[in-house]
């Protein structure tokens, strides 16, 4: 098996954040802790476990993170326990290649794209009656038992590698969907699974901060769910504003961000320079970017009783102003990765709504893939997504041993 992994050792960790200060060069040397080896293929550890041949996969925000070192020394992951090694990609379509014996939903030769991929009770082989609260409701991504020692230690692999094995559960079948929309499903769940934590009211209005792939999806299914809702975006790449529009987007603001939101949302704007204040904000924000001091400047931009859904994140801490917060009696709600939907009384998880939605044509799914590499040019995609961004939207990786 031949794979791209992240050995969490400090030291290599530390060495990569000194070194990137001075040149971005750093990340793609031999002193990275990102590696890509070739490993013994794993037997499967159990009957109910599958293994996959990657077709293609997409370099997901947090595969950055990886690959840049960016994880603070101070966040509350910190006391977590962790794997010394993290495999990276789950933005993944393959096709299965061996079964166990107690496999129920798949066969030799099913096209599947791996839906769970953070540390959950199911992926560490608890069994369904020692599943926590969250898991067994399906909310997987919410796991209370992500600190908690595995059942059995496994070199298991994932997207970026040729393949990987994985428990039946970890995956859906994509049957009907083409490998490109496939490879897209876990980013567009990813923007549903937060749209559908506050679905905006008809005449909202809205704001979207950032126009990169989670960003654009918010947009789309935001307008999707509910097409009276204004929506405005914040997007300093001029690149992405006609495809923001094409997916719903109502109006580009540009120039002084408080200036333009006090505008659009008829406001009233208070104080200058650094500390500023505006009275009747947007009804709602999706913060898809999360980095500097946008949640300082979110929960000034909302409307009294308004409402901030976290999508993006930076993963160190940060310093901001909780007065609107308390004054305004603003919700702030957490957005993370996928997992059980309510929908119209029903329970349904997002991975499947999104599968749907693509097969019955209700997506626009072209022109989010805007370049393709090889799995062994791993170092020239990234490197392309730390140096040029604005020019990307979802970089895929070829896995197959043929790619060009």
């Amino acid at each position: 098996m031949k794979t791209i992994l992240f050995e969490g050792k400090i030291s290599k960790v530390a060495i990569i954040k000194v070194l990137s200060a001075f040149s971005k060069k750093a990340y793609h040397s031999k002193l990275s802790p990102v590696v890509y080896k070739k490993l013994p293929d794993p037997k499967l550890p159990a009957e109910n476990w599958v293994r996959v041949r990657n077709i293609q996969t997409g370099i997901c925000g947090s595969d950055m993170t990886f690959y840049r070192c960016a994880q603070g020394p101070s966040t509350a992951f910190l006391p977590m326990p962790c794997s010394d090694v993290t495999y990276l990609g789950h933005e993944t379509v393959g096709e299965v290649v061996e079964v166990g014996s107690k496999v129920k939903n798949f066969k030799i030769g099913d096209r599947v794209c791996m839906r769970k991929y953070l540390a959950s009770c199911e992926l560490k082989g608890f069994l369904p009656e020692e599943f926590c609260p969250m898991c067994k409701m399906g909310n997987y991504s919410d796991c209370e038992n992500y600190g908690e020692p595995a059942k059995f230690e496994i070199t298991a692999g994932a997207g970026m590698g040729d393949s990987y094995i994985a428990p039946e559960g970890q995956l859906m079948s994509v049957d009907g969907l083409s490998d490109d929309d496939a490879v897209l499903i876990e980013p567009f769940a990813v923007s549903l699974h937060a749209v559908l934590k506050h679905v905006p009211n008809p005449d909202d209005k809205v704001l979207v901060i950032g126009a990169g792939m989670i960003g654009l999806n918010v947009i789309q299914f935001a307008k999707l769910l509910q097409p009276k809702c204004k929506i405005y975006v914040m997007e300093n790449n001029p690149n992405k504003h006609e495809f923001a529009k094409k997916l719903g987007a109502d109006e580009i603001l540009s120039g002084d961000p408080y200036a333009v939101v006090a505008k659009a949302t008829d406001g009233k704007l208070y104080g200058k320079g650094k500390n500023r204040m505006i009275m009747g904000g947007f009804d709602v924000i999706f913060d898809c970017v999360g980095k500097g001091t946008l949640f300082n400047d979110t929960l000034r931009w909302l409307k009294a009783q308004g409402t901030l859904v976290k999508v993006g994140y930076q993963m160190t801490k940060t310093k901001f102003d909780e007065t609107p917060i308390w004054w305004q009696g603003l919700q702030i709600i957490g957005a993370d990765s996928h997992g059980l939907e309510i929908v119209n009384g029903k329970p349904k998880q997002t991975f499947e709504m999104v599968k749907e939605m693509m097969l019955n044509h209700q997506l626009i799914t072209d022109g989010f893939i805007t370049h393709r590499f090889p799995l062994d040019d791993y170092k020239k995609a990234f490197k392309l997504l730390i140096e040029n961004p604005k020019d990307t939207i979802k970089v895929v990786l070829n896995c197959k041993s043929d790619a060009k």
